[in-house]
C-alpha cells in the first residue's frame, strides 16, 4: 500500500467539500438583497457638497419599493430636485436583487437624466448600485458612517467620485 494513499483520497474528498460548498465571494456572502436590509437609509437626511446643500428623505420599505426624493440647493436657490426609487426584483439567475430608478429634473421639474442602476454590492449599512452603458451616474452608493451619519458617494461620468456627507434631520 502507498503510504501517501490516505492522503490523496483525503485531498479528494476536500476538494468535493469544498466545490459543494457555496461561492462566499464578496456579492454571495454580504446581507440578502432585499429592502429589509436598508432600512438603516430610512428618514430625511442633509449635508453639504461643496457650497451646495443636499437634503435627502428615505421613506420606509413598502409593497416592494422605498423612495426619497432629493433636494440640491444653492443660496441662488434650487439646483436640482431628483427622484429614486428602489424595487425589490428578480435577476437573470432568479435571485432576489435590487434595482435602482432614478430620475434628475431641473428646478422648473424639465426632466435632465433618466437612468436604471442594478444592485452591485449590499452588505451591513452599505449599498452600491451601478449602471450598464453610457449613463450620466455611473455608479451611487450609499454608507452608513454611524448613527446618524450616512455617506453618499456619486461616480460622475468622468469616473471620478463626489462624496457628500449627510446627518440624520430631527
Amino acid at each position: 500500500m502507498n503510504r501517501f494513499q490516505p492522503v490523496y483520497g483525503l485531498s479528494i474528498f476536500l476538494c468535493a467539500i469544498l466545490l459543494a460548498m457555496p461561492n462566499t465571494s464578496d456579492a454571495d456572502s454580504a446581507m440578502p438583497a432585499t429592502l429589509k436590509s436598508l432600512n438603516w437609509m430610512v428618514g430625511g437626511w442633509r449635508g453639504s457638497l461643496g457650497p451646495q446643500t443636499v437634503e435627502e428623505s428615505w421613506t420606509v420599505p413598502h409593497m416592494g419599493s422605498m423612495e426619497t426624493m432629493i433636494r440640491l440647493s444653492s443660496p441662488d436657490g434650487v439646483q436640482m430636485i431628483e427622484l429614486i426609487v428602489i424595487r425589490e426584483v428578480t435577476d437573470e439567475e432568479g435571485h432576489p436583487s435590487l434595482m435602482l430608478h432614478l430620475r434628475q429634473y431641473s428646478p422648473a421639474l424639465e426632466l435632465r437624466t433618466e437612468q436604471d442602476m442594478r444592485l452591485d454590492h449590499i452588505a451591513e449599512g452599505q449599498v452600491r448600485f451601478i449602471a450598464e452603458g453610457d449613463a450620466s451616474v455611473p455608479a451611487l452608493a450609499y454608507e452608513l458612517l454611524g448613527p446618524g451619519h450616512l455617506q453618499v458617494h456619486v461616480t460622475i461620468v468622468t469616473g471620478d467620485v463626489v462624496s457628500a456627507e449627510l446627518h440624520a434631520t430631527p
